[in-house]
């Protein structure tokens, strides 16, 4: 019987300890979207979600087979938060897990993750648009111009049979 109570006793205390630790402490979430000389660039947001200060480190895997560590944050008490950005050291990653770590004043150390987003393909070419064409307008034709060289001549434009005189009707 005293097993049995011992028993139940961890199991109460195990429970609350997996309580507290399933209550999110920090929220961190992530995109990659574009890319800077080639490489992918990974943009995230940290947010402490618990009533007091930690120190967050900000970092992530790729393909579950390459990690570097991006940034470190000092955040304050709940709703604070950061936001930054880094690239990926290759372009040919497909995905990236973004985790942000806090070591919390009472000791305790946690993790969030992002989990697995796609990266951006800085491979494939730029998007293309098409030319925009700028339509064409023709100047209008001057109009013609008469020259009169004093007998009537003009410059075809006349009847050319004149003889510089005012034409009667008679």
């Amino acid at each position: 019987m005293r097993r049995l109570a011992v028993l139940v006793i961890l199991l109460l205390a195990t429970a609350g300890t997996a309580a507290a630790q399933s209550e999110p402490r920090l929220a961190v979430t992530a995109t990659s979207d574009r890319c800077a000389g080639g490489l992918p660039v990974v943009d995230y947001d940290v947010t402490n979600q618990w009533p007091s200060a930690a120190s967050v480190t900000i970092w992530w895997v790729a393909d579950a087979s390459v990690y570097g560590i991006a940034a470190s944050h000092d955040l304050g008490a709940a709703p604070d938060g950061a936001a930054g950005s880094f690239s990926l050291p290759f372009a040919f990653y497909s995905t990236v897990t973004v985790y942000a770590t806090a070591t919390w004043p009472d000791g305790d150390v946690t993790t969030n993750a992002s989990w697995a987003i796609p990266v951006a393909d800085c491979a494939a070419p730029p998007p293309t648009t098409p030319p925009t064409s700028t339509p064409t307008t023709l100047p209008e034709p001057p109009p013609p111009t008469t020259v009169d060289d004093g007998n009537g001549n003009g410059n075809g434009n006349g009847n050319g049979n004149g003889n510089g005189n005012a034409p009667t009707t008679g």
